[in-house]
């Protein structure tokens, strides 16, 4: 029996396992401007799968969804029993029924925790200019060229094909303040209500929700700890640094 590493299917993915497509993009004062999102490509993810639990232990399925969608149900099998989770895609313009079975896997896979860390990160800009390697067009129907940009550098694997970067200009949690904001969110963080929000790329999540879906993130990014400690804050009226099971042993 497989002793399965979940925590490995949860890896950061090297920069070329990883595509990006245009959100929005529209014109101000005579430039155009793009937002564009990453996901992980699904040769990437049946590559991670196949490394992790072995290519005997998984499997796909698919089924109709509605309104035309496509349904994916991505199992992996766990202690001799098949697990599923389901997610799943509209059919998409360019590819059609094919878009729709790539789309509904990618989805599925995230219920797995793999890709689960680019839903964390912000909004970004790409690049776009006249030799830029894509095609795109604004609301407006203006095409235009664009190049993705670069993965933070606290998503990178570390490992010996990823880049040389620079270090990035703020400054890291020390290690003792991000176990710090991880006791206070566990600690302070039952305190929430059912209805309280986090804003993350510029989208409002229920906060319960998203500390529970991206605890393995929270754990080992101090940016996205430090955004959900702010939320904590908010929401309970609580100043980091009190109310959590340290500070309570210091005041007795």
């Amino acid at each position: 029996m497989v002793e399965i590493d979940f925590k490995a299917l949860q890896d950061f993915f090297e920069p070329d396992a990883i595509e990006w497509r245009v959100q929005t993009a529209g014109e101000k004062n005579g430039r155009v401007w793009a937002i564009c999102v990453p996901y992980v490509t699904n040769r990437a993810i049946q590559a991670r799968l196949d490394d992790v639990v072995g290519p005997e232990n998984w499997r796909n399925e698919f089924a109709p969804g509605p309104d035309g969608g496509v349904v994916c149900g991505l199992s992996v099998r766990v202690g001799g029993e098949w697990v599923t989770k389901y997610d799943g895609a509209e059919n998409t313009d360019v590819e059609g029924v094919k878009g729709g079975l790539s789309g509904a896997m990618k989805r599925a896979a995230v219920q797995w925790g793999i890709g689960r860390y680019l839903y964390t990160l912000d909004e970004t800009f790409a690049r776009v200019h006249e030799g830029g390697r894509f095609r795109g067009k604004t609301r407006d129907g203006s095409s235009f060229r664009w190049d993705p940009p670069e993965l933070p550098v606290e998503v990178l694997p570390a490992s010996p094909r990823a880049p040389a970067r620079a270090a990035p200009q703020t400054a890291p949690a020390p290690a003792g303040e991000h176990e710090a904001m991880l006791e206070f969110v566990r600690t302070v963080g039952p305190r929430v209500g059912d209805t309280a929000e986090i804003r993350m790329n510029r989208k409002a999540r229920n906060l319960k929700d998203f500390v529970r879906e991206n605890w393995a993130a929270i754990k080992e990014q101090p940016r996205i700890a430090r955004a959900v400690v702010e939320a904590i804050e908010a929401a309970t009226g609580t100043p980091f640094g009190q109310g959590t099971l340290t500070e309570q042993r210091q005041a007795a």
